[in-house]
Protein backbone atom coordinates (compact mmCIF):
# COMPACT_ATOMS: atom_id res chain seq x y z
CA UNK A 1 0.00 0.00 0.00
CA UNK A 2 1.60 3.45 -0.65
CA UNK A 3 0.18 6.08 1.16
CA UNK A 4 0.37 9.75 -0.60
CA UNK A 5 0.56 12.49 2.55
CA UNK A 6 -1.22 15.19 2.09
CA UNK A 7 0.54 18.91 1.94
CA UNK A 8 1.25 20.15 5.27
CA UNK A 9 -0.43 16.58 6.96
CA UNK A 10 1.44 14.98 9.24
CA UNK A 11 1.64 11.28 10.60
CA UNK A 12 2.45 9.44 13.93
CA UNK A 13 6.07 8.03 13.13
CA UNK A 14 8.52 5.87 15.30
CA UNK A 15 7.41 3.90 18.15
CA UNK A 16 3.73 4.49 18.41
CA UNK A 17 0.97 4.53 21.11
CA UNK A 18 -2.20 4.16 19.88
CA UNK A 19 -4.55 5.60 22.26
CA UNK A 20 -8.31 5.27 22.60
CA UNK A 21 -10.25 7.58 25.46
CA UNK A 22 -13.08 6.71 27.85
CA UNK A 23 -16.28 6.87 27.32
CA UNK A 24 -17.05 10.90 27.31
CA UNK A 25 -19.26 10.40 30.51
CA UNK A 26 -17.02 8.32 32.24
CA UNK A 27 -14.55 10.87 33.86
CA UNK A 28 -12.97 11.91 37.09
CA UNK A 29 -11.23 9.08 38.78
CA UNK A 30 -10.43 6.23 36.15
CA UNK A 31 -13.56 3.56 36.03
CA UNK A 32 -13.21 0.33 34.03
CA UNK A 33 -15.77 0.51 31.12
CA UNK A 34 -18.99 -1.62 31.50
CA UNK A 35 -19.06 -2.45 28.05
CA UNK A 36 -15.84 -1.88 26.39
CA UNK A 37 -15.51 -2.29 22.56
CA UNK A 38 -12.69 -3.39 20.19
CA UNK A 39 -11.68 0.21 19.17
CA UNK A 40 -11.98 -0.50 15.81
CA UNK A 41 -10.61 2.92 13.79
CA UNK A 42 -7.76 3.12 16.18
CA UNK A 43 -6.65 -0.19 14.85
CA UNK A 44 -7.32 -0.12 11.85
CA UNK A 45 -5.19 3.63 11.61
CA UNK A 46 -2.56 1.37 13.33
CA UNK A 47 -2.52 -1.10 10.74
CA UNK A 48 -1.98 1.90 8.10
CA UNK A 49 1.04 3.11 9.44
CA UNK A 50 2.69 0.01 9.87
CA UNK A 51 2.11 -1.21 6.76
CA UNK A 52 3.56 2.25 5.51
CA UNK A 53 6.37 1.72 7.05
CA UNK A 54 6.09 4.78 9.38
CA UNK A 55 5.80 3.15 12.51
CA UNK A 56 5.88 0.21 14.95
CA UNK A 57 2.14 0.70 16.94
CA UNK A 58 1.36 -0.35 20.41
CA UNK A 59 -2.07 0.35 21.86
CA UNK A 60 -3.65 1.66 25.05
CA UNK A 61 -7.15 1.20 25.72
CA UNK A 62 -8.55 3.69 28.18
CA UNK A 63 -11.88 1.65 28.73
CA UNK A 64 -9.88 -1.33 30.28
CA UNK A 65 -7.00 0.76 32.37
CA UNK A 66 -6.31 3.95 33.24
CA UNK A 67 -2.85 5.51 31.47
CA UNK A 68 -2.08 7.25 35.00
CA UNK A 69 1.09 5.91 36.52
CA UNK A 70 2.42 4.81 33.12
CA UNK A 71 6.27 5.70 33.52
CA UNK A 72 7.17 4.45 30.04
CA UNK A 73 5.66 7.13 27.90
CA UNK A 74 9.34 8.81 27.45
CA UNK A 75 10.03 5.74 24.74
CA UNK A 76 7.52 6.35 22.36
CA UNK A 77 8.04 8.87 19.53
CA UNK A 78 4.29 9.63 19.02
CA UNK A 79 0.99 8.88 20.32
CA UNK A 80 -2.42 8.53 18.45
CA UNK A 81 -5.56 9.50 19.93
CA UNK A 82 -8.74 8.27 17.83
CA UNK A 83 -11.57 10.65 18.20
CA UNK A 84 -14.82 8.41 16.96
CA UNK A 85 -17.44 11.08 17.62
CA UNK A 86 -18.03 14.89 18.69
CA UNK A 87 -18.76 14.24 21.68
CA UNK A 88 -15.55 12.53 22.13
CA UNK A 89 -13.70 15.50 21.58
CA UNK A 90 -14.42 16.36 25.35
CA UNK A 91 -12.53 12.73 26.46
CA UNK A 92 -9.70 13.55 23.68
CA UNK A 93 -9.29 16.75 25.50
CA UNK A 94 -9.26 15.20 28.68
CA UNK A 95 -6.63 12.76 27.91
CA UNK A 96 -4.54 15.22 25.71
CA UNK A 97 -4.29 17.28 29.48
CA UNK A 98 -3.42 14.11 31.05
CA UNK A 99 -0.84 13.22 28.58
CA UNK A 100 0.87 17.14 29.08
CA UNK A 101 0.47 16.61 33.04
CA UNK A 102 2.39 13.56 32.58
CA UNK A 103 5.63 15.36 30.08
CA UNK A 104 4.27 14.23 26.97
CA UNK A 105 5.26 16.85 24.18
CA UNK A 106 2.35 18.33 22.61
CA UNK A 107 3.70 17.99 19.18
CA UNK A 108 4.26 14.00 19.94
CA UNK A 109 0.79 14.18 19.94
CA UNK A 110 -1.99 12.99 16.68
CA UNK A 111 -5.45 13.43 16.09
CA UNK A 112 -7.66 11.50 13.96
CA UNK A 113 -11.13 9.96 13.73
CA UNK A 114 -14.76 11.37 12.35
CA UNK A 115 -15.01 13.77 15.72
CA UNK A 116 -12.11 15.90 14.48
CA UNK A 117 -11.39 15.30 11.00
CA UNK A 118 -14.07 18.85 9.69
CA UNK A 119 -12.46 21.12 12.27
CA UNK A 120 -10.76 23.92 10.70
CA UNK A 121 -7.00 24.78 11.62
CA UNK A 122 -8.45 27.23 14.27
CA UNK A 123 -11.04 25.14 15.68
CA UNK A 124 -7.99 22.52 16.28
CA UNK A 125 -5.55 24.54 17.18
CA UNK A 126 -7.57 26.43 19.92
CA UNK A 127 -8.70 22.92 21.09
CA UNK A 128 -5.15 20.51 21.07
CA UNK A 129 -2.50 23.70 20.85
CA UNK A 130 0.62 22.75 19.09
CA UNK A 131 -0.92 19.04 18.32
CA UNK A 132 -1.09 16.96 14.76
CA UNK A 133 -4.40 16.66 13.08
CA UNK A 134 -4.23 13.82 11.01
CA UNK A 135 -6.93 13.74 7.91
CA UNK A 136 -8.78 10.90 6.87
CA UNK A 137 -7.12 11.65 3.65
CA UNK A 138 -4.17 11.67 4.43
CA UNK A 139 -4.26 7.90 5.04
CA UNK A 140 -6.17 6.49 2.27
CA UNK A 141 -3.85 4.92 -0.10
CA UNK A 142 -4.76 2.88 -3.43
CA UNK A 143 -5.41 -0.47 -1.00
CA UNK A 144 -7.10 1.43 1.97
CA UNK A 145 -10.21 -0.12 1.73
CA UNK A 146 -8.39 -4.20 1.62
CA UNK A 147 -6.52 -3.54 4.55
CA UNK A 148 -6.27 -6.78 7.01
CA UNK A 149 -6.64 -5.93 10.72
CA UNK A 150 -5.26 -8.85 11.89
CA UNK A 151 -2.08 -8.14 12.63
CA UNK A 152 -2.70 -5.77 14.80
CA UNK A 153 -5.98 -7.46 16.86
CA UNK A 154 -3.66 -9.80 17.40
CA UNK A 155 -1.62 -7.66 19.65
CA UNK A 156 -4.35 -7.79 22.71
CA UNK A 157 -4.37 -10.12 25.19
CA UNK A 158 -6.13 -12.94 25.04
CA UNK A 159 -8.16 -11.63 28.17
CA UNK A 160 -9.10 -7.94 26.04
CA UNK A 161 -9.61 -10.23 23.15
CA UNK A 162 -12.02 -12.07 25.19
CA UNK A 163 -13.67 -9.00 26.79
CA UNK A 164 -14.22 -6.95 23.41
CA UNK A 165 -15.36 -10.31 21.75
CA UNK A 166 -17.83 -10.34 24.30
CA UNK A 167 -19.36 -7.56 23.07
CA UNK A 168 -20.36 -6.29 19.84
CA UNK A 169 -17.98 -5.75 17.92
CA UNK A 170 -17.90 -3.33 14.17
CA UNK A 171 -17.81 -4.98 11.11
CA UNK A 172 -16.29 -2.84 8.44
CA UNK A 173 -18.45 -3.19 5.52
CA UNK A 174 -18.88 0.20 3.32
CA UNK A 175 -18.48 3.80 3.34
CA UNK A 176 -20.35 6.65 1.80
CA UNK A 177 -24.55 7.28 1.26
CA UNK A 178 -25.53 9.07 -1.98
CA UNK A 179 -27.56 11.59 0.38
CA UNK A 180 -27.16 14.56 2.53
CA UNK A 181 -29.07 15.18 5.36
CA UNK A 182 -28.10 18.46 6.70
CA UNK A 183 -27.45 17.20 10.12
CA UNK A 184 -25.46 14.45 9.57
CA UNK A 185 -21.45 14.17 10.40
CA UNK A 186 -20.87 11.10 8.17
CA UNK A 187 -19.48 10.76 4.85
CA UNK A 188 -22.85 11.66 3.29
CA UNK A 189 -23.09 12.78 -0.83
CA UNK A 190 -20.35 10.17 -1.38
CA UNK A 191 -20.76 6.84 -3.69
CA UNK A 192 -20.83 3.76 -1.53
CA UNK A 193 -17.01 2.05 -0.90
CA UNK A 194 -17.06 -1.47 0.11
CA UNK A 195 -14.00 -2.59 2.53
CA UNK A 196 -12.76 -6.51 1.93
CA UNK A 197 -15.31 -7.94 4.91
CA UNK A 198 -14.41 -11.19 4.29
CA UNK A 199 -10.82 -11.22 5.42
CA UNK A 200 -11.69 -9.08 8.58
CA UNK A 201 -14.23 -11.30 9.63
CA UNK A 202 -12.04 -14.20 9.10
CA UNK A 203 -9.62 -11.79 11.78
CA UNK A 204 -12.56 -11.82 14.59
CA UNK A 205 -13.22 -15.61 13.91
CA UNK A 206 -10.07 -17.26 14.03
CA UNK A 207 -9.84 -15.54 17.35
CA UNK A 208 -13.28 -16.71 18.48
CA UNK A 209 -12.36 -20.36 17.31
CA UNK A 210 -8.94 -19.88 19.88
CA UNK A 211 -10.92 -18.40 22.63
CA UNK A 212 -13.73 -21.02 22.20
CA UNK A 213 -16.75 -18.17 21.62
CA UNK A 214 -18.96 -19.85 19.44
CA UNK A 215 -21.19 -16.38 18.60
CA UNK A 216 -20.38 -13.24 17.75
CA UNK A 217 -22.81 -9.93 17.76
CA UNK A 218 -21.60 -6.56 15.33
CA UNK A 219 -22.81 -3.42 14.16
CA UNK A 220 -21.80 -3.79 10.40
CA UNK A 221 -20.90 -0.07 9.02
CA UNK A 222 -22.84 0.97 6.28
CA UNK A 223 -25.20 4.63 6.62
CA UNK A 224 -27.83 2.90 4.22
CA UNK A 225 -27.58 -0.87 3.75
CA UNK A 226 -29.21 -1.38 0.96
CA UNK A 227 -28.52 1.50 -1.21
CA UNK A 228 -27.42 -0.47 -3.69
CA UNK A 229 -31.05 -1.40 -4.55
CA UNK A 230 -31.62 1.75 -5.59
CA UNK A 231 -31.74 2.35 -9.50
CA UNK A 232 -27.76 2.78 -10.40
CA UNK A 233 -26.79 0.96 -7.72
CA UNK A 234 -24.96 -2.29 -8.29
CA UNK A 235 -26.94 -4.65 -5.93
CA UNK A 236 -24.34 -7.48 -7.34
CA UNK A 237 -21.49 -5.70 -5.40
CA UNK A 238 -24.04 -5.98 -1.94
CA UNK A 239 -24.62 -9.94 -3.00
CA UNK A 240 -20.75 -10.33 -2.75
CA UNK A 241 -20.36 -9.27 0.30
CA UNK A 242 -23.19 -10.87 2.04
CA UNK A 243 -22.24 -14.05 0.25
CA UNK A 244 -18.66 -14.12 1.56
CA UNK A 245 -20.39 -13.67 5.39
CA UNK A 246 -22.38 -16.58 4.50
CA UNK A 247 -19.33 -18.74 3.60
CA UNK A 248 -16.76 -17.45 6.02
CA UNK A 249 -19.42 -18.41 8.99
CA UNK A 250 -20.42 -22.01 7.61
CA UNK A 251 -16.51 -22.62 7.09
CA UNK A 252 -15.57 -21.69 10.82
CA UNK A 253 -18.99 -22.90 11.92
CA UNK A 254 -19.63 -19.73 14.10
CA UNK A 255 -22.63 -18.07 14.29
CA UNK A 256 -23.18 -14.39 13.74
CA UNK A 257 -25.92 -11.80 14.80
CA UNK A 258 -25.50 -8.58 12.96
CA UNK A 259 -27.58 -5.06 12.78
CA UNK A 260 -27.05 -2.37 10.14
CA UNK A 261 -29.19 0.85 9.47
CA UNK A 262 -30.58 1.68 6.05
CA UNK A 263 -33.70 3.72 4.95
CA UNK A 264 -37.62 2.24 4.79
CA UNK A 265 -37.37 2.95 0.74
CA UNK A 266 -34.01 1.41 0.01
CA UNK A 267 -35.42 -1.76 2.15
CA UNK A 268 -38.51 -2.05 0.14
CA UNK A 269 -36.56 -1.91 -3.56
CA UNK A 270 -34.10 -4.58 -1.66
CA UNK A 271 -37.50 -7.08 -0.79
CA UNK A 272 -38.45 -7.22 -4.50
CA UNK A 273 -35.00 -9.24 -4.88
CA UNK A 274 -35.42 -12.54 -3.31
CA UNK A 275 -32.10 -13.97 -3.86
CA UNK A 276 -30.83 -10.84 -1.84
CA UNK A 277 -33.08 -10.93 1.11
CA UNK A 278 -32.22 -14.84 1.42
CA UNK A 279 -28.37 -13.47 1.89
CA UNK A 280 -29.13 -11.12 4.23
CA UNK A 281 -30.98 -13.56 6.75
CA UNK A 282 -28.38 -16.63 6.11
CA UNK A 283 -25.71 -13.97 6.95
CA UNK A 284 -27.14 -13.42 10.34
CA UNK A 285 -28.94 -10.01 10.39
CA UNK A 286 -31.63 -9.93 12.97
CA UNK A 287 -32.39 -6.40 12.87
CA UNK A 288 -32.14 -3.06 10.60
CA UNK A 289 -32.33 0.38 12.09
CA UNK A 290 -34.90 2.18 9.89
CA UNK A 291 -33.62 6.06 9.55
CA UNK A 292 -37.41 7.78 10.42
CA UNK A 293 -35.87 11.21 10.63
CA UNK A 294 -38.68 13.88 9.16
CA UNK A 295 -40.69 11.05 8.32
CA UNK A 296 -43.69 12.91 10.36
CA UNK A 297 -43.69 15.99 8.83
CA UNK A 298 -42.92 16.63 4.82
CA UNK A 299 -42.02 20.00 5.59
CA UNK A 300 -39.52 18.16 8.06
CA UNK A 301 -37.66 16.05 5.63
CA UNK A 302 -37.44 19.13 2.94
CA UNK A 303 -35.52 21.13 5.71
CA UNK A 304 -33.46 17.83 6.14
CA UNK A 305 -32.55 17.26 2.70
CA UNK A 306 -34.12 13.57 2.68
CA UNK A 307 -36.21 14.46 -0.26
CA UNK A 308 -40.03 14.73 -0.09
CA UNK A 309 -41.43 11.09 -0.30
CA UNK A 310 -44.10 9.70 1.48
CA UNK A 311 -41.64 7.96 4.29
CA UNK A 312 -43.98 7.66 6.49
CA UNK A 313 -46.08 5.02 4.43
CA UNK A 314 -42.74 3.55 3.34
CA UNK A 315 -41.60 3.10 6.95
CA UNK A 316 -45.02 0.79 7.96
CA UNK A 317 -44.76 -1.16 4.81
CA UNK A 318 -40.74 -1.73 5.91
CA UNK A 319 -41.76 -2.66 9.27
CA UNK A 320 -44.79 -5.18 8.12
CA UNK A 321 -42.35 -6.40 5.70
CA UNK A 322 -39.17 -6.88 8.29
CA UNK A 323 -41.65 -7.98 10.76
CA UNK A 324 -43.29 -10.93 8.97
CA UNK A 325 -39.49 -11.95 7.61
CA UNK A 326 -37.98 -12.51 11.00
CA UNK A 327 -36.18 -8.90 11.25
CA UNK A 328 -36.38 -6.94 14.46
CA UNK A 329 -37.63 -2.71 13.44
CA UNK A 330 -35.75 -0.55 14.82
CA UNK A 331 -37.39 3.12 15.01
CA UNK A 332 -34.30 5.34 14.42
CA UNK A 333 -35.16 8.83 15.06
CA UNK A 334 -33.33 12.47 15.29
CA UNK A 335 -35.96 15.15 16.45
CA UNK A 336 -35.37 18.55 17.46
CA UNK A 337 -33.79 20.15 14.39
CA UNK A 338 -34.15 24.19 14.08
CA UNK A 339 -37.16 23.58 12.04
CA UNK A 340 -39.06 21.44 14.25
CA UNK A 341 -42.37 23.23 16.21
CA UNK A 342 -44.74 21.63 19.13
CA UNK A 343 -46.74 20.28 16.32
CA UNK A 344 -44.20 18.74 14.43
CA UNK A 345 -42.91 16.90 17.66
CA UNK A 346 -46.41 15.97 18.70
CA UNK A 347 -46.46 14.39 14.86
CA UNK A 348 -43.67 12.60 15.73
CA UNK A 349 -44.04 11.40 19.11
CA UNK A 350 -47.54 9.97 17.76
CA UNK A 351 -45.72 8.23 15.17
CA UNK A 352 -43.03 6.61 16.86
CA UNK A 353 -45.41 5.45 19.85
CA UNK A 354 -47.94 4.14 16.68
CA UNK A 355 -44.65 2.23 15.22
CA UNK A 356 -44.35 0.65 18.56
CA UNK A 357 -48.48 -0.14 19.45
CA UNK A 358 -48.53 -1.59 15.55
CA UNK A 359 -45.28 -3.32 15.41
CA UNK A 360 -44.64 -5.93 18.76
CA UNK A 361 -41.15 -6.92 17.91
CA UNK A 362 -40.14 -2.78 17.05
CA UNK A 363 -37.62 -1.47 19.41
CA UNK A 364 -37.13 2.89 19.86
CA UNK A 365 -34.06 4.49 19.05
CA UNK A 366 -34.78 8.08 18.83
CA UNK A 367 -32.18 11.08 20.13
CA UNK A 368 -32.89 14.70 20.53
CA UNK A 369 -30.63 16.46 17.42
CA UNK A 370 -27.83 18.31 17.61
CA UNK A 371 -27.95 20.66 15.10
CA UNK A 372 -24.25 22.12 14.59
CA UNK A 373 -21.26 19.20 14.78
CA UNK A 374 -18.33 19.05 13.20
CA UNK A 375 -18.95 17.67 9.42
CA UNK A 376 -22.19 18.60 9.03
CA UNK A 377 -23.68 21.43 6.59
CA UNK A 378 -25.11 23.66 9.69
CA UNK A 379 -21.14 23.50 10.78
CA UNK A 380 -20.49 25.39 7.94
CA UNK A 381 -22.56 28.34 8.33
CA UNK A 382 -21.66 32.00 8.86
CA UNK A 383 -23.96 32.17 11.74
CA UNK A 384 -22.83 29.60 13.54
CA UNK A 385 -19.16 30.70 12.84
CA UNK A 386 -19.88 33.97 14.23
CA UNK A 387 -22.25 32.49 17.26
CA UNK A 388 -21.51 33.15 20.82
CA UNK A 389 -22.46 29.24 21.53
CA UNK A 390 -19.34 28.17 19.08
CA UNK A 391 -17.29 30.55 20.89
CA UNK A 392 -18.08 28.50 24.59
CA UNK A 393 -17.16 24.87 22.85
CA UNK A 394 -13.91 26.52 21.66
CA UNK A 395 -12.92 28.04 24.69
CA UNK A 396 -14.20 25.01 26.77
CA UNK A 397 -13.70 21.40 24.77
CA UNK A 398 -15.70 19.75 28.10
CA UNK A 399 -18.79 21.05 26.72
CA UNK A 400 -18.52 19.03 23.36
CA UNK A 401 -19.84 16.18 25.31
CA UNK A 402 -23.34 17.74 25.41
CA UNK A 403 -23.15 17.33 21.34
CA UNK A 404 -23.33 13.53 21.63
CA UNK A 405 -26.80 12.48 20.59
CA UNK A 406 -27.40 10.74 23.38
CA UNK A 407 -27.57 13.41 25.30
CA UNK A 408 -30.71 15.43 26.65
CA UNK A 409 -31.14 18.90 24.54
CA UNK A 410 -29.06 21.40 26.00
CA UNK A 411 -27.64 24.72 26.24
CA UNK A 412 -24.90 24.62 23.19
CA UNK A 413 -27.12 21.92 21.33
CA UNK A 414 -30.64 24.17 22.13
CA UNK A 415 -29.54 27.90 22.85
CA UNK A 416 -33.07 28.49 23.39
CA UNK A 417 -34.95 27.95 26.31
CA UNK A 418 -38.53 27.33 24.94
CA UNK A 419 -37.10 25.56 22.18
CA UNK A 420 -34.98 23.25 24.60
CA UNK A 421 -37.21 22.21 27.16
CA UNK A 422 -40.12 21.67 24.26
CA UNK A 423 -37.59 19.11 22.41
CA UNK A 424 -36.66 17.24 26.09
CA UNK A 425 -40.48 17.00 26.78
CA UNK A 426 -40.80 15.08 23.86
CA UNK A 427 -37.56 13.42 24.03
CA UNK A 428 -38.66 12.07 27.87
CA UNK A 429 -42.43 11.23 27.26
CA UNK A 430 -41.12 9.09 23.98
CA UNK A 431 -38.27 7.36 25.96
CA UNK A 432 -40.82 6.73 28.67
CA UNK A 433 -43.68 4.76 26.59
CA UNK A 434 -40.43 2.62 25.26
CA UNK A 435 -39.08 2.09 28.70
CA UNK A 436 -42.83 0.83 29.64
CA UNK A 437 -42.76 -1.55 26.97
CA UNK A 438 -39.40 -2.62 27.49
CA UNK A 439 -38.19 -1.65 23.66
CA UNK A 440 -36.28 0.80 23.86
CA UNK A 441 -32.68 0.94 22.60
CA UNK A 442 -31.29 4.16 23.34
CA UNK A 443 -30.48 6.05 26.59
CA UNK A 444 -31.06 10.01 27.38
CA UNK A 445 -27.81 11.25 29.23
CA UNK A 446 -27.59 14.44 31.31
CA UNK A 447 -25.71 17.05 29.57
CA UNK A 448 -23.29 19.70 31.04
CA UNK A 449 -25.89 22.47 32.67
CA UNK A 450 -25.45 26.39 33.29
CA UNK A 451 -27.56 26.48 36.22
CA UNK A 452 -29.46 23.47 37.25
CA UNK A 453 -32.22 20.54 36.11
CA UNK A 454 -34.75 23.34 35.41
CA UNK A 455 -32.74 24.66 32.16
CA UNK A 456 -33.72 21.25 30.67
CA UNK A 457 -37.60 20.42 31.39
CA UNK A 458 -40.17 21.12 33.27
CA UNK A 459 -41.32 19.20 36.52
CA UNK A 460 -43.81 17.38 34.66
CA UNK A 461 -40.92 15.77 32.50
CA UNK A 462 -39.05 15.40 35.10
CA UNK A 463 -41.11 12.58 36.97
CA UNK A 464 -41.03 11.00 33.63
CA UNK A 465 -37.07 11.14 33.52
CA UNK A 466 -37.08 10.16 37.07
CA UNK A 467 -38.87 7.17 36.65
CA UNK A 468 -36.75 6.17 33.66
CA UNK A 469 -33.14 6.47 35.72
CA UNK A 470 -34.88 4.30 38.07
CA UNK A 471 -34.74 1.59 36.29
CA UNK A 472 -30.59 2.16 36.57
CA UNK A 473 -29.42 4.29 39.43
CA UNK A 474 -32.53 3.25 41.83
CA UNK A 475 -31.12 4.74 44.90
CA UNK A 476 -29.52 8.42 43.05
CA UNK A 477 -33.50 8.76 42.17
CA UNK A 478 -35.06 8.35 45.35
CA UNK A 479 -33.85 11.57 46.46
CA UNK A 480 -32.77 12.99 42.16
CA UNK A 481 -34.22 16.50 41.96
CA UNK A 482 -34.03 19.23 39.19
CA UNK A 483 -32.15 21.20 41.92
CA UNK A 484 -29.59 18.81 42.24
CA UNK A 485 -29.53 17.16 38.77
CA UNK A 486 -25.38 18.65 37.82
CA UNK A 487 -24.33 16.93 41.61
CA UNK A 488 -25.78 13.52 40.25
CA UNK A 489 -24.50 13.99 36.57
CA UNK A 490 -21.48 11.66 36.87
CA UNK A 491 -23.32 8.60 38.64
CA UNK A 492 -26.30 8.74 36.45
CA UNK A 493 -24.24 9.08 33.31
CA UNK A 494 -22.24 6.57 34.31
CA UNK A 495 -25.20 4.05 35.63
CA UNK A 496 -27.61 4.81 32.48
CA UNK A 497 -26.47 2.37 29.62
CA UNK A 498 -24.63 3.30 26.76
CA UNK A 499 -25.80 3.73 23.40
CA UNK A 500 -24.41 1.26 20.99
Amino acid sequence: MTLKVLAGASLPTGKVLMAHPQYVHYFGDFAKDKIPFLPLGLVYAGQILEENGYSVVEYHDLQLRDINGRNDLHRYDSIGINVMGTQNIAAAHRLYTTLLNMGVSSDKIYFGGQGVEDLDTEEFGRIFPQSHLVPRNALIGKDYWNLSIRNQIEKFSDNDLKTYLSNELTLLFSQGCKYACHFCGAQTSKKESFFDTKENLRSYLNIAKRLEINELSAYVTSLDFFQQAFMGGNPTKLKRQLQDIVEVQEEYGIGLRLRALTRADSYMRAAQDEELMDLTKRSGFYQFGFGADGAANVRLLRAMRKGTRDLESKLLEAFDHSERNGFTPEILYVFGIEEDTEQTLQETRDLCVGLLNNFPTSIYRGFPAKNFIPGNFNWRRADWKNSETRQKLLDNPELFANLGFETLANHISHPDQNARKLVNRYAVEMSYVAHQLGRVQSFLTVPIMETDGHELMDEESFKQFKEIVENYAPEIAKTLTLDNLPEHRKQLNMSIPKDT
